[in-house]
This record gives C-alpha cells, sequence and structure tokens, in this order.
C-alpha cells in the first residue's frame, strides 16, 4: 500500500474563522472563568505557563484553555496558556522539557506526541521519556465525516467507492506520522483501500480545504467538525470507537460497522511537566486535574465536543502512553510511515 504526504497551503476560499470553527458552546466553555473556590496555599508562587502543541484552534488547544481557566483558582496564580506549534506537538515537549520542574511550566499533551515519536527516525523529544507525568485529563473518539459531494452516503458505500477508484480521495491530517494520519493508515489497512494523505500546519487550514472539497473526508474529534456537520456540509459517516456519542446518537461506531482496530487510536489528552517534578506537587497537580474536571462548566464544554472524563494516576497515563506507542509503531511500519 502507498502513501503520498502533500504539503499545501490553504485554500483561500470558505475561511473559516476561529468562532466557526471551534462552534459557539465550546468556544464559550472555553472562556469562561472559574469561579472562586477556598483552597489551602498551593505550590505555585508566580504565574504558570501551560504550553499547547498545536496552534490555537482545534480540540487541543480548546482542553488547555478549558483546564487553564479551572485550574487558575485552584493555584492562586495566573495559567497562561502558549501555543507552540510545531512537529506535531514535539516542539512544545522539548519546550517543556528543558524548563525548571518547579510546577510552573506545564503542558497539556495528546496521543498526536506519542504518534509523532514513534514515526520518527531521528527522535524528536519523547512525550514518554522525557517529561514528568501528572494525569489524563480527557478521552474521545475520532469522527470520520465526508463533503457533502462525496458519492457516498454510508460507511459501505465510502469502502465501495475507495476501491472503485484506489488513490483518488484526499483525507488531510495535522502532522506526519501524527494520530489522524495513523488513523488514516489503519482504516485502510482493516478495508483494503487507499487514499493520499494531506499534510497541514494546523486544524484551521485542514478543515479549510475539506469544506472547499480539496480534501473528501475529514478525521478529527467532534470540536472541529459538528458545526459543520450540523450545517450539512460534512455527512458523518462512524465514530471510530467503542460507544456512540451522545452528540450523534444516531451515528454507528466503526464496530458496528465492521471495522476493527479503530477504537485504540483515541483523541486523549493529558497533563505534563519537566521531568524530576517533585512528588508533592505531582501530587497536588493530579487532585487539581480530578477536580477540575469535575467542575460543571468542564462537563459541559467536554461534552460539546464530544470528549469524556478519564483522569486517573500518572501512572495510569504512563500505560496509556506505553501501549499506544507500541500499537502506533506497528502501524506505522506496516503503512511505510516515516519521519526523516
Amino acid at each position: 500500500m502507498t502513501k503520498a504526504s502533500i504539503e499545501r497551503a490553504s485554500i483561500p476560499q470558505a475561511t473559516i474563522t476561529r468562532r466557526g470553527l471551534l462552534g459557539t458552546g465550546m468556544a464559550a466553555a472555553t472562556m469562561l472563568c472559574a469561579p472562586a473556590i477556598l483552597h489551602a496555599k498551593s505550590y505555585a508562587t508566580k504565574p504558570v505557563r501551560l504550553f499547547v502543541g498545536t496552534a490555537a484552534a482545534g480540540t487541543n488547544d480548546l482542553v488547555g484553555r478549558l483546564i487553564a481557566a479551572h485550574l487558575e483558582p485552584l493555584l492562586g496564580q495566573p495559567v497562561v496558556v502558549e501555543n507552540r506549534p510545531g512537529g506535531a506537538t514535539t516542539l512544545a515537549v522539548g519546550l517543556v522539557s528543558q524548563a525548571e520542574p518547579d510546577g510552573h511550566t506545564l503542558l497539556v499533551s495528546s496521543a498526536a506526541a506519542i504518534a509523532t515519536h514513534v514515526a520518527s527516525v531521528t527522535k524528536p523529544p519523547s512525550l514518554l521519556a522525557d517529561l514528568g507525568h501528572i494525569g489524563m485529563a480527557c478521552d474521545g473518539a475520532f469522527i470520520y465525516a465526508v463533503h457533502k459531494d462525496v458519492p457516498a452516503r454510508t460507511t459501505r458505500e465510502f469502502i465501495d467507492l475507495l476501491k472503485a477508484q484506489p488513490g483518488k480521495v484526499n483525507y488531510g491530517a495535522t502532522g506526519t506520522g501524527g494520530g489522524i494520519h495513523l488513523s488514516g493508515a489503519l482504516f485502510q489497512q482493516q478495508t483494503g483501500t487507499e487514499m493520499v494523505v494531506v499534510q497541514y500546519a494546523n486544524a484551521g487550514m485542514r478543515l479549510n480545504d475539506l469544506l472547499a472539497n480539496q480534501t473528501q473526508l475529514g478525521i478529527a474529534g467532534a470540536a472541529v467538525l459538528a458545526q459543520q456537520i450540523a450545517a450539512g456540509t460534512l455527512r458523518p459517516l462512524f465514530v471510530a470507537g467503542t460507544e456512540r456519542q451522545a452528540l450523534f446518537p444516531d451515528l454507528p461506531t466503526s464496530l458496528e460497522e465492521g471495522i476493527t482496530g479503530l477504537e485504540g487510536i483515541s483523541n486523549w489528552f493529558g497533563l505534563h511537566g519537566p521531568k524530576g517534578l517533585p512528588e508533592s506537587v505531582v501530587a497536588e497537580l493530579n487532585g487539581m486535574l480530578a477536580q477540575v474536571m469535575a467542575e460543571p462548566k468542564v462537563l459541559e464544554g467536554l461534552a460539546a465536543s464530544g470528549l469524556f472524563v478519564a483522569t486517573g494516576t500518572p501512572q495510569d497515563l504512563v500505560a496509556r502512553m506505553e501501549s499506544d506507542a507500541v500499537l502506533m509503531a506497528e502501524i506505522a511500519a506496516k503503512a511505510g510511515i516515516r519521519i526523516e
């Protein structure tokens, strides 16, 4: 099976604004400040920098800003979100790995950082090996949706179309070897089909081309696709997971459609800091993260994005990253995906 990776500039028509991309529900949720909460004095003695490895759009940014707004009153210090896109989130990993391990520099990560690292020949900074781990925040499944002009209304029809026209359908990804890229590669492996992957610098550019029918298949979290699905511009095919989503109760899962394995690549997000964080700081932040993720406004924002709370111990997060690394390495090797 061949794969192509095409670097593209954004298409000028169908420009997406931040409001249009995020949708009013989730955008509003991310801007809400948490209510004042009485708490003991935290470790923080100055503003906390919270790095996000993507541009100011897409689900990673939304989760980061949602956490920052509600973590701030618990810490008693400003939490400043810093978007540092690059290297499919590995640039931000590298920056945080070099910071002082005192809890004043944090990172909201995604599975993309694991995927990129395992596909890289010259290894970039490793989310798993080079950082300290605080806990997972939330998880969610990717949605597969096609442009409304694609002559396929069901998953079966789409697979038949791909088999009839191998290499003629494009799908967009943000970062070679990232989670979306690998999910699309696994879909092809499991269905015996062939598509062309088109790489973009950020989620906004990727969505612009999908809406312009420059790419025909979109793979993303619900936060990115929900508004366009509701408008009828995109037609959802399935949820790449084990359970249907409340946002799309009539949308079948990939397992219901007879496609196995896709549920293993999900849209999870975790909280990290530099390696060597004091155990007391890790414990404090882990507890605060659990509080944040239980806030009603956070739950509302997650639901609007097709995400669910998935908090646990630092060890739980490490175990998830380790299992993802094994699975993603197998997919990348079989698909011939390599980042030189």
